[in-house]
Order: C-alpha cells, then structure tokens, then sequence
C-alpha cells in the first residue's frame, strides 16, 4: 500500500486543477482498493450541503447535480460526526438516504471518512461495494491517509477558488489568504514562489557515479536526517493536529523505512 499511496499523491499533485486531482484519487483509491465505487463530496457550509463532486462506479451525470443536507445520509452522519463509518449494509442503516441519480441503490457495503484540515470539515470520502462486508483495518488506515492528503489539495482549492470555478465552471478569481501551522519558532518574511511545472523525477537524468560506496553513505545518511526532522516536526504539531493527521507522520516514516524507499534505491 505504501508504494500505491507514494503514487497517488505524485499524480494528485502534478494534477492541474481541483477536478483532475478528484479524477485522479477516486480512481486509483478504487483500483487500489478493488472496490467498485470511489466518491469524493465536498461541503459546502454556508450551504450546509454535500455535493458528489467526482465518482468511480456511480453515474458520471450526477456528479455536480446532486447534492445532500449536512443531516441527510451517511455521508452526513459521517460529517456531522467528523469520524469514519464502516458498515457491511448501508442500506439497513437508519441514515441511511437513497439517491436514485446515482444508481448506488445495489451496494451495500460503505466506508465514509470525513476530510478534515484544520480541524475544518471539507467534505466525505467515500467507497462502496456490492458485497455485504465490513472493510478491515488496513482498508480503513488507507482511506483515512487518503483523506489527510486530500483535505490539504481540497484547502488549496478553496482557497483560490479552484472549488468554485470547479463547481460553477467559472474561472473568476479571488483574493487568497493562507493559514499555516507553524513548524519553527520566529517570523520569516520574503518573497514566495510558486515552482510550475511540478516536479517531475522522470526528468532528471540518470548518470553513472564515480563513488558507488560513498553515494551509499550520503544516501542513508539523509535518510537519517530526514525521518529525524520529520519526527521533531510531528512531535511540535501534536497538541494541533487531529489523530488522523498525526497519522500522516507515521506514513512518511514507513515510506522512508529501509525496506521501502532505502530496498527501492539500493538493490
């Protein structure tokens, strides 16, 4: 999973816009998972509405038409409760709220995790299955990471207002303003940057090194440094981050474990 999750958040992050980054993850989160639906709602909270804004599995024309109330569904009661909701018959669920546009009415399993940044909801990420079952553990750790990674391009959207020109098919622009979290004591003021095209490890060249051994060292000696910094900065964000988004830490450390990206580049 670590290899697939490395992958798609490459692609989401070379997407283009909003409506290409949906595009991307509801279709690798179903292939990865093997289920039959990947759906992405967005919020809307001066609305106070959910809208399917991309789908693998459900019908294409209803995505930007259909729309729930923050109390209608499970996709609500997951976002009303800022938690994940697994259940192997949805359709059994007390809150559960049939939406004929969509043709879900045949899958019965459903898993729902909220997506959150900051502690603001942005919206449901959402996958559906024929079978009657219950997702387990790694099926659910995967969508929650998902979401985590999600919640930030989703923050970014909004704040240019990629979501509305996704949803009105406008190109209107407006001012933005970003909130961090901050990661180091002091205040830094200069000129920000906006590197475009996104990076792109395919295009750097390959080339022959002079000192196998030595390259090696300096190899591992970064990764060294890296899952320390990456430790200190989870250990500062803690008190401000959700658990889900701690969980986040957790990946990068297991991406940068010498079994995974350290078995990749020393064969």
């Amino acid at each position: 999973m670590l290899d697939t999750l490395r992958s798609i958040v490459q692609e989401v992050s070379a997407a283009t816009d909003l409506s290409d980054a949906l595009k991307v993850v509801v279709t690798r989160i179903r292939n990865a998972m093997h289920t039959e639906v990947s759906s992405v709602y967005l919020y809307d909270a001066e609305a106070k509405r959910y809208s399917l804004m991309a789908t693998k599995g459900l019908n294409q024309d209803a995505v930007g038409n259909v729309s729930l109330a923050s109390s209608q569904g499970l996709v609500g009661l997951v976002g009303s409760r800022e938690e994940l909701i697994n259940t192997e018959d949805a359709p059994a669920h007390p809150r559960y709220h049939y939406l004929s546009e969509t043709g879900e009415e045949k899958y019965y399993s459903f898993l729902g995790v909220p997506i959150i940044h900051h502690r603001r909801l942005m919206g449901v990420l959402v996958v559906q299955q024929q079978e009657r079952r219950k997702f387990d553990e790694s099926e659910e750790a995967f969508l929650v990471t998902m979401s985590a990674q999600l919640a930030g391009v989703i923050a970014h959207a909004e704040a240019t207002g990629n979501i509305t020109a996704a949803a009105k098919e406008t190109t209107a622009s407006k001012e933005a303003r970003f909130s961090g979290v901050p990661g180091a004591p002091g205040v830094g003021i200069g000129k920000a940057v906006v590197i475009y095209p996104a990076a792109d490890l395919s295009s750097v060249p390959d080339k022959l090194a002079d000192d196998i051994e030595q390259e090696i060292e300096r190899f591992e000696t970064a990764l060294i440094a890296v899952r320390r910094d990456i430790r200190s900065v989870g250990q500062k964000l803690s008190s401000d981050l959700r658990p889900e988004e701690m969980a986040l830490f957790d990946v990068y450390l297991n991406m940068l474990d010498d079994r995974a990206l350290g078995a990749e580049v020393i064969v």
